[in-house]
């Protein structure tokens, strides 16, 4: 895996092995495995991802702006679905500014895909999620790099959707 901030465009030559493994460390993260539950936790704690496992065992973390879970779908729980849920809800009177918003990010950005939910109690709730279909399997490098994809560019809508509702509480009292 590269160095963070830096580009591996999948070139990266592995050289001969050294006496401690390094090379053949690489080659073993390049190994296409079938996808799990621990693989994914294994890639979330490699990442330094807050994770957590909700009752149901499903998988999760958890940021200021938006909780993600990750689920195994299909019958042979062959699909990746990373799916993030902005922390705050919104009136449904706001729901056609909303849908221009997810309706623009939806037409210019690959993923993720972008959609409000109605909750029971009126109120809606937004959402990204990318799916990615595994049967094949993964390798451990590509696990990580799909889940740190589908987080990255979830926060970037939840970033989005802080700038166009900024927190009132974070304003003083009477400013506007």
């Amino acid at each position: 895996m590269a160095p963070p901030g830096t580009f591996d465009d999948g070139r990266t030559p592995l050289g001969p092995v050294r006496a401690d493994g390094v090379a053949g460390a690489r080659a073993a993260r390049d190994v296409v495995l079938p996808l799990t539950r621990t693989r994914v936790a294994d890639a979330l704690t490699e990442l330094g991802y807050p994770l957590f496992r909700d009752a149901a065992g499903d998988l999760g973390a958890m940021w200021a702006q938006a909780v993600f879970h990750l689920y195994l779908l299909g019958k042979d729980e062959s699909v990746l679905q990373v799916r993030g849920s902005w922390h705050r809800r919104l009136a449904i009177e706001r729901l056609p500014e909303v849908l221009t918003l997810l309706d623009s990010w939806n037409r210019e950005f690959v993923g993720p895909k972008c959609y409000v939910r109605v909750l029971d109690d009126g109120l809606l709730s937004v959402v990204a999620e990318s799916s990615v279909p595994l049967a094949s399997g993964v390798s451990d490098n590509q696990l990580v790099r799909l889940i740190e994809r589908g987080v990255g560019q979830g926060m970037r809508v939840m970033r989005d959707l802080e700038e166009l509702y900024p927190d009132p509480a974070a304003r003083a009292p009477g400013a506007s």
